[in-house]
């Protein structure tokens, strides 16, 4: 290896590295300063903007790009912070554009549980989020053949596909739709990402 090319590997590292950083304050800080304010000074009020489906009132139609950020329990939020902090290890380690990759899948996921969730529910959570983010390696390695999301993938391990197989079963309090339509979606996005969508998913 050539004395530029180990800087250039050094220097792509660290910008990798700020990324991480960057990614887990963009998306762990609002998820528990909302949990914060929601419990404290809004008395519950932030939660009720989560997604009702099909519904175009401007509560729900907020819920759709903001029901991440709200979480029922501190269970609840524990749970996601959990997931994310390793889903948003390996984006910003493998993903050059990371920032705008997520912020779509926020929105193509808040749409998705939008459109399938059963009438007269609502949903909130970040779990649709981390379930796109799930489909867009997925996506990404099996169909757009991005080989970093497979040794993501594989570095995930057997945890990877248990979380999946179980949030993908019918559960009493569990947004089925949040799951199954943020999997689809990034499915959908992360095997596309090499053709339909150039300035998200090239590297």
């Amino acid at each position: 290896m050539s004395q530029s090319t180990g800087q250039q590997l050094l220097q792509t590292l660290r910008h990798r590295g700020k990324q991480i950083v960057g990614l887990y304050a963009a998306v762990l800080i609002p998820m528990w300063l909302m949990f914060v304010l929601n419990n404290t000074v809004l008395f519950g009020r932030w939660n009720q903007l989560g997604i009702i489906p099909r519904s175009l009132e401007p509560s729900s139609l907020i819920g759709v790009v903001a029901s991440w950020t709200m979480h029922g329990n501190f269970a609840h939020l524990l749970g996601n912070t959990l997931a994310l902090m390793q889903i948003l290890f390996l984006f910003g380690l493998f993903e050059r554009y990371a920032y705008r990759t997520i912020a779509f899948l926020m929105v193509a996921s808040g749409l998705m549980t939008w459109g399938l969730g059963s009438p007269m529910s609502m949903h909130i959570g970040a779990s649709g989020l981390a379930f796109s983010m799930l489909g867009f390696m997925i996506g990404g390695a099996v169909f757009a053949r991005r080989w970093g999301y497979l040794i993501a993938c594989i570095l995930m391990g057997a945890g990877f596909w248990l979380t999946i197989k179980q949030g993908l079963m019918p559960q009493a309090g569990i947004s089925f739709a949040g799951h199954f339509g943020g999997l689809c979606v990034g499915l959908l996005i992360g095997a596309k990402s090499n053709h339909m969508y150039p300035a998200i998913g090239r590297r």
